[in-house]
């Protein structure tokens, strides 16, 4: 099958529109998020969490993070455990549940949604800020109700789950590369 030239036309618009959601990242809350992350005391945790296509940049945030040193969890990264939450209690608990068994003040909550809507992302950040936390987000569609809850955010205006989770993953690779620039890991 093939769509000749509407569908190079259509690749070309939606580009564009990927390309200027990239343009369009606020750096000065990246920058914040980098350094809240590099805040995080040695030997604390730093918990990430996120849905679909967000719970793969979750993975791959926590993967990076352990690049450069950090204690990072993935909490969508048990799937038995997870399972056993969503059938026994509920999925909109999944996250919060493990927050409140694990963590520890000082710890770090990272949440990536592209809505900020997900109940289990609210209840998460609820239970995190309960619990001492420092909440942070990487957000689309404006920021949601997640966004009230974190303390720092990446917040996007864009209400396309393709370019936001392209430019969260893009984010993504900016914190890190940050974090390997300015961090000394021996002191981690």
């Amino acid at each position: 099958m093939s769509l000749g030239g509407y569908g190079l036309f259509m690749l070309a618009d939606r580009l564009k529109n990927y390309v200027a959601l990239l343009a369009s990242i606020p750096l000065h809350s990246l920058n914040a998020v980098v350094q809240a992350i590099t805040e995080v005391p040695s030997g604390r945790t730093i918990y990430v969490a996120g849905n679909g296509g967000s719970c793969a940049n979750a993975a791959h945030l926590v993967l990076h993070l352990r690049e450069v040193g950090f204690r990072a969890e993935d909490l969508s990264g048990d799937n038995v455990y997870l399972t056993a939450l969503a059938n026994d209690h509920s999925y909109a608990q999944i996250f919060s549940n493990r927050i409140r068994r694990y963590a520890s003040p000082n710890d770090l909550l990272v949440v990536i949604s592209g809505s900020g809507e997900s109940p289990n992302i609210i209840m998460a950040l609820a239970e995190a800020k309960r619990s001492g936390l420092k909440t942070l987000g990487l957000l689309g569609f404006g920021g949601g109700m997640a966004s009230a809850l974190c303390d720092v955010a990446v917040t996007l205006a864009s209400w396309d789950y393709g370019p936001v989770e392209v430019a969260h993953d893009a984010c993504i690779h900016l914190i890190k590369e940050l974090l390997a620039d300015g961090i000394d890991k021996s002191g981690i």
